[in-house]
């Protein structure tokens, strides 16, 4: 199947897609948008932890989530209970396919499968599992060992289908890459000019991330742009470290943390520049994608599968993996030169209008679906 088939008419399938976790991460939010895109399968929004804040979100855009879990949002509170509880709801619900993102709670799904046997599980991998980490490690060993349970993977970047394939010795024609999109191009986005100079990450606080370590590049940076500014938008789970390390580095007046916000579009739309410094475990980041949706190059090291979404010079900028001076030098030259940056910009909403679609994203994943239940619905576009 390629990324060209797409949904004739499908009879109703219905689909548990079902996070290890309430928080609100970027797998949170771009799938469920996807569900709120979708046109041809009954979807079902279910979280194995308690109440958190993917619930909200999803409340108020007007859908009722399942929460199997008792405790709170975070995946490490997984507790066998919710899985009792999703087994019980399965024999209730009937679902054709359990959608699982998060590797633990796939793995303990395939051993449940005796009590759940028609139905077909699918697992998300939403970033490349290839480092040398420990995390990693025991995930491709888990693959390798317990691959003939999982009906089918998706992927949201060819390099993590590549390693599935070549590390974890998953079998090509089960692997499944589909982007993750944006729903629409925001409307007067303003041009470039019109910006401050302030150079935008959204992202939540997490060490692969890499925020500490982009403090050293602003550092650089405002050197020879003292009017620069740096925005950071997104939860923390580092317990402060984030924030005190801009302190101590005196770029308090520089550096703004902003928290966590349901709507990230006010910084989205005023901001120059993005940047996401992320070290390691990429897939396929919606930060970029909306990044190039309201016309702004993108600046970003070259890891996992973000080269598939940023071409270099072209709608932005690929710096070597912890290359901080390249990093560097690219957000100087993007706040510097504006026609540049304009020209970069209106390259990456074009890229993002054509090929990175919610409707895409949608109706590629019905395509799997229909293809792993069996229903001949699929037609050559």
């Amino acid at each position: 199947m390629t990324d060209a088939m797409h949904l004739r008419t499908v009879p109703s399938i219905r689909v548990l897609l079902l996070f290890s976790s309430s928080d609100l991460g970027g797998a949170e939010r771009s799938l469920s948008r996807m569900v709120f895109a979708s046109k041809d399968i009954d979807y079902q929004l279910a979280t194995l932890c308690g109440e958190g804040p993917w619930c909200d979100w999803v409340r108020s855009e007007g859908y009722v989530p399942v929460v199997f879990g008792r405790g709170g949002s975070d995946s490490s509170g997984i507790m066998l209970g919710a899985f009792w509880r999703l087994i019980r709801h399965l024999r209730r619900s009937p679902m054709d396919v359990v959608y699982v993102c998060g590797a633990r709670a796939s793995l303990m799904l395939r051993f449940l499968r005796i009590l759940i046997p028609r139905i077909r599980l699918v697992q998300g991998v939403r970033w490349n599992p290839d480092s040398d980490s420990r995390l990693d490690r025991v995930f491709r060993y888990m693959e390798r060992l317990t691959h003939p349970l999982v009906d089918a993977w998706i992927t949201n970047s060819l390099i993590t289908r590549q390693t599935l394939i070549c590390r974890c010795r998953i079998p090509a024609e089960r692997v499944f890459t589909i982007y993750n999109g944006v729903a629409s191009l925001p409307e007067n986005a303003p041009a470039i000019s019109m910006r401050p100079m302030e150079v935008l990450t959204v992202s939540n606080l997490n060490p692969r991330k890499g925020h500490r370590e982009y403090l050293k590049v602003i550092r650089k940076v405002v050197k020879t742009l003292p009017d620069a500014r740096f925005v950071f938008v997104g939860r923390d789970h580092m317990s402060g470290e984030v924030q005190e390390a801009i302190h101590e580095a005196g770029l308090s007046g520089v550096v703004r943390w902003e928290g966590f916000h349901f709507d990230v579009s006010p910084w989205f739309r005023r901001a120059r520049v993005f940047v996401l410094p992320s070290l390691w475990g990429e897939g396929c980041p919606t930060s970029i994608l909306e990044a190039f949706s309201y016309g702004m190059p993108v600046v970003a090291y070259a890891i996992d599968g973000i080269p598939e979404l940023v071409a270099d010079q072209k709608d932005g900028f690929l710096a070597a993996p912890r290359d901080g001076e390249a990093l560097g030098t690219a957000i100087s030259k993007s706040l510097r030169d504006v026609h540049m940056a304009q020209e970069m910009a209106d390259s990456g909403r074009e890229k993002v209008e054509q090929s990175f679609t919610l409707a895409e994203c949608a109706s590629l994943h019905a395509a799997v679906f229909a293809d792993i239940s069996g229903v001949s619905s699929l037609a050559e576009a």
